[in-house]
C-alpha cells in the first residue's frame, strides 16, 4: 500500500504566511479607499488665508473636519449632481447638519455654462459676511479651477495666464483655460460695476432649500 504524498517541509507556515500576507493587503487596500478621502481629500487647498477654500467633493467626514478646523460659513457648489440625486442629498444633509449656508449653481463640468453663474458663486465667495467659503465641484479640477482663477484675477489682481497657471496644477484641462479667457473680462466688468453680463440668462441667487433626513 503506498503512502500518501507527503507535505514539504515548513509548507503550513508558508501558507498561513500567505495567507496573513494577503489579509493585510486586503485591508490595506480597503482602508485606503474607504479612509483616504477623509484623510486627503481630493484638491483641498485654501486660496485666500481663512477666507477661501478650493476642493472636490468632500465626504461628510471630511467636510465636518474642514468645518471645525476653518470655521466654515458658506458652500458655494458649483455642481456636483441635480436635485434629489443621493449625492446632493448627502451634501445638503452634511451642510444643515453643520449649519453651513449652501449654494447650488448648474454649470458644465468642462466649465462651461453661464458666465453670470459664476460671477454671482464670486460675488457671494467675496463678500466677508459670507466667509469662510468652500467653491467646490465634484472633482475640483475645472469649474472650482475656473472659479478660483476668476476670482484670483479680481480680488488680487492676477493676470490671467498667472491664474491659469495655478489652475494647471489642480489638473485643469484646456476647456478651462478657454472658458475662463472668453469670460474673464465680462466677469470682472460686471464685478466693478455691481451690474451682471448681458445677453446671458439672470441669475436667481438663494441657499439651497433644506431638506428633510430620511428616518
Amino acid at each position: 500500500m503506498s503512502k500518501p504524498p507527503t507535505k514539504p517541509a515548513g509548507f503550513g507556515s508558508l501558507l498561513s504566511a500567505a495567507l496573513a500576507a494577503a489579509l493585510i493587503i486586503g485591508l490595506a487596500v480597503f482602508s485606503y479607499k474607504a479612509i483616504k478621502p477623509d484623510l486627503w481629500p481630493k484638491r483641498l487647498a485654501e486660496v485666500l488665508p481663512g477666507k477661501v477654500y478650493r476642493s472636490s467633493e468632500l465626504s461628510p467626514a471630511a467636510m465636518e473636519h474642514l468645518a471645525r478646523q476653518t470655521g466654515l460659513k458658506t458652500i458655494i457648489d458649483l455642481g456636483i449632481a441635480p436635485d434629489g440625486d443621493p449625492r446632493d442629498r448627502r451634501q445638503q444633509l452634511t451642510a444643515q447638519a453643520l449649519g453651513i449656508q449652501r449654494y447650488k449653481f448648474n454649470l458644465v463640468g468642462d466649465a462651461s455654462g453661464n458666465p453670470n453663474e459664476y460671477l454671482a458663486a464670486l460675488r457671494l465667495a467675496l463678500n466677508p459676511e459670507n466667509q469662510p467659503v468652500l467653491i467646490h465641484c465634484a472633482t475640483g479640477a475645472q469649474r472650482t479651477s475656473c472659479a478660483i482663477a476668476l476670482l484670483r484675477m479680481a480680488a488680487q489682481g492676477y493676470t490671467v495666464d498667472q491664474a491659469l497657471a495655478e489652475s494647471a496644477e489642480f489638473d485643469a484641462k484646456n476647456k478651462v483655460s478657454e472658458v475662463t479667457r472668453a469670460i474673464a473680462p465680462k466677469v470682472l466688468e460686471a464685478l466693478k460695476s455691481g451690474g451682471t453680463i448681458p445677453g446671458e440668462p439672470s441669475v436667481i441667487v438663494s441657499p439651497a432649500p433644506p431638506i428633510a433626513a430620511r428616518p
